[in-house]
């Protein structure tokens, strides 16, 4: 859905990082469904967070949007949170999905001083699932 905005609008980029399952020979499954239409506006990533986002973090001057959905750990997502909320743009907007992992989203949100819009969904076998939301 982003890229098809960024389509649209005929501008920005999307930065992905994303991994195949280690040991699965699934690596040319890794961004298989977006149309080559849309490639010229997402730079794909094919690392762990912790081996580049640092870099990314160095070369871009500030996200508009950021939606995270990588290491579910408490650490893991805390870490990041940390990393990424400085380059958030002004009124821009954070997304991290699965939330009901752990507390992480919810200490952010405190100590970033904002208040979440939490969204409530649900997988594919009827299992609560939980997106927080939160401006710049």
């Amino acid at each position: 859905s982003f890229l098809l905005y960024l389509n649209k609008v005929d501008s920005g980029f999307l930065i992905s990082t994303d991994m195949p399952y280690p040991g699965r020979n699934n690596d040319n499954y890794v961004g298989l469904v977006v149309p080559e239409k849309f490639k010229k506006r997402w730079h794909l990533i094919r690392r762990p967070d912790y081996l580049c986002l640092n870099k990314i973090l160095e070369e871009v001057d500030e996200l508009d949007v950021c939606h995270y959905d990588s290491d579910k750990s408490y650490l893991g997502r805390f870490s990041t949170y940390r990393k990424l909320w400085p380059k958030m743009k002004s009124e821009g907007y954070f997304i991290s999905d699965d939330i009901e992992d752990n507390l992480a989203f919810l200490d952010f949100c405190e100590e970033v001083r904002r208040d979440p819009v939490i969204i409530q969904t649900s997988d594919n076998f009827g299992n609560s699932k939980y997106i927080g939301v939160i401006v710049k």
